[in-house]
């Protein structure tokens, strides 16, 4: 937990500092797609029934969202899910898994580890995709003091690649992207190792910790459906690396479904969830850490709800003011 509190207080004072130089304003450099991948894309879109699942498809690999609608976007952001259109851990994850899968059952130990290391080192030849840079420093300290007999905690690994990192000059380029990443992936590797409650409780406090800066409303059924939905995208991830790689040889569209189908779904979690955002506060923070931070579970569960339910919308709406003052 200690470290929880060292990655919140870290991000504030990047954000803080990012504030005061203006920096938040500065956009990363749109992401320039090769020629040939930009004509593959206009093959593809002419097979879909919908362009806009092409469109969804190319941002899964290449981070640019070009041609999604803004209502799509909105589904994406409601359900903590837009994070899926640019490359990230969660499709690294999907890569990984499809791959090792079978190599495993043709290649020994130590050949696995060795291929590991390759595709860790390949992500470095992917321009500007600096979360997926970050990953592989990570992924490849860890390797190394698993190799070595180090012993040394993943904390301490986070810690070191976003060192490099940030030597690298990759929070200048990108000061949102940058926070975020350490923010959220920090909060991963705080909570990773304990239950799944206290993993959306973490998540829930660092969305109202990033609201305080810039608005945003949190969710704590949101993150939820974001896990479920994460979770749900790595499993069908490769399937649609296959299409992806397979189209121009047998232009056979089977992947729209599949894309349909996850789009859907997200459509259909982001109208559940409406009206479960609250405005961050000081307040909600700490009624969530109380939770967190204390030994007694059920008697903060108790607290946390009341607290919870005194800061909605609905509680504090014009009606129901009239009503206790009456």
């Amino acid at each position: 937990m200690k470290f929880y509190l060292f990655i919140c207080l870290t991000s504030t004072c990047l954000i803080i500092w990012a504030i005061e130089a203006d920096w938040l304003s500065k956009q990363a450099p749109k992401k320039v797609m090769p020629e040939f991948i930009k004509n593959y894309q206009l093959k593809m879109k002419s097979s879909f029934v919908r362009p806009e699942n092409a469109n969804i498809l190319f941002s899964f690999f290449t981070g640019n969202k070009d041609g999604i609608s803004p209502y799509t976007k909105n589904a994406f952001k409601q359900t903590n899910l837009s994070y899926l259109f640019s490359p990230s851990g969660v499709h690294l994850a999907g890569i990984l898994v499809f791959i090792l899968y079978f190599v495993k059952k043709i290649s020994t130990k130590k050949g696995t580890s060795f291929l590991k290391f390759l595709i860790n080192i390949s992500l470095f030849f992917l321009p500007q995709f600096y979360t997926l840079h970050r990953l592989a420093v990570l992924r490849i300290s860890n390797q190394f003091n698993y190799l070595v007999k180090l012993k040394q905690p993943v904390e301490i690994l986070f810690l070191f690649t976003f060192f490099i990192s940030f030597s690298l000059g990759h929070y200048h380029h990108s000061p949102m992207g940058f926070i975020y990443s350490f923010i959220y992936l920090g909060t991963f590797i705080a909570f990773g190792m304990r239950p799944k409650i206290s993993l959306i409780l973490g998540l829930f406090s660092t969305q109202l910790i990033l609201g305080i800066f810039f608005g945003n409303q949190a969710s704590l059924l949101s993150i939820a459906v974001g896990l479920g939905g994460g979770y749900l995208f790595s499993l069908i991830f490769p399937l649609l690396i296959i299409f992806f790689s397979t189209f121009w040889i047998f232009e056979i569209n089977w992947g729209e479904p599949i894309i349909r189908g996850f789009v859907l779904g997200t459509h259909y979690f982001s109208k559940i969830l409406n009206g479960t955002y609250f405005s961050s506060s000081l307040f909600l923070i700490g009624a969530v850490w109380l939770l967190l931070f204390r030994n007694k579970p059920r008697y903060w569960l108790t607290l946390f709800t009341i607290l919870f339910f005194l800061h909605s919308d609905g509680c504090m709406s014009p009606t129901i003011m009239r009503s206790w003052a009456n």
